[in-house]
């Protein structure tokens, strides 16, 4: 349970006390379809801060990830550096035990019944945030061929046309000019 923490501890000790924890994917992290397909272990690190009222986790995961690129449609690998910036508030009073109601802060995640702290909701999202709107297996990816399909990143090619458009001479003719 790496990416599950016990926090009875830290919810005892005095405000402004932290605690490292490293992250490792023991417990698998649940996608849902579309979002991304994990590529191989998420590791990372966080340091959970004691406030006032709450566990705030701060702290980077880094998850390999399988995306297809925009481009070419190819399949590649790349690992996301995801930023983890959350508050996590307490569902039970840890010194009587009775239970807590929790601010409704819609960006905030609870502390569980038995006081552990679940990054893995948080880290999911925080995934789908970085995820690229246009994943590109290199900067320099030159996509497919419009009229063959070929993928142009292994190989450069050209076409002859056969049929043209004589109503676009004058234009071609212009451009041959230059």
């Amino acid at each position: 349970m790496l990416m599950i923490f016990n926090v009875a501890q830290l919810l005892k000790s005095p405000i402004g006390t932290t605690q490292d924890v490293v992250l490792d994917d023991s417990d698998r992290l649940d996608l849902r379809d579309g979002e991304a397909r994990l590529a191989g272990p998420i590791t990372g690190h966080a340091r959970l801060h004691r406030t006032n009222e709450s566990i705030v986790v701060d702290g980077v995961a880094h998850i390999p990830v399988l995306l297809e690129c925009s481009r070419c449609l190819t399949e590649f690998t790349t690992t996301l550096d995801v930023p983890l910036r959350e508050t996590f508030y307490p569902t039970i009073d840890i010194e009587t035990g009775l239970p807590v109601r929790a601010p409704e802060v819609e960006s905030s995640f609870i502390i569980d019944d038995h006081h552990q702290v679940d990054l893995r909701e948080a880290i999911r999202q925080n995934l789908v945030l970085a995820l690229p709107l246009k994943p590109l297996c290199r900067e320099d990816c030159k996509g497919l061929c419009a009229e063959c399909g070929r993928d142009l990143n292994l190989e450069p090619h050209t076409h002859e046309t056969e049929t043209r458009d004589e109503r676009f001479a004058a234009l071609r003719q212009l451009l041959e000019a230059d």
